[in-house]
């Protein structure tokens, strides 16, 4: 069954995506979701950074600590 999650904008979010996708929400700012996360954003810039590192690290299972 496919997971999915709702914003408060009401736009459908899939959250089990086998690619991480960063979507513009109907009520503003952007989602990251695929793959179990459902993250919001207020800009692209951060959306778009916080996917490059789950991709570099999350790959790795490592921490940038």
């Amino acid at each position: 069954m496919t997971k999915l999650r709702v914003s408060p904008s009401g736009q459908v979010y899939v959250i089990d995506l086998p690619q991480m996708k960063v979507t513009r929400d109907e009520g503003g700012g952007w989602y990251l979701h695929g793959q179990g996360h459902f993250l919001h954003f207020d800009d692209l810039e951060t959306a778009m950074a916080k996917k490059r590192e789950i991709d570099v690290y999350g790959a790795l299972g490592g921490s940038r600590g």
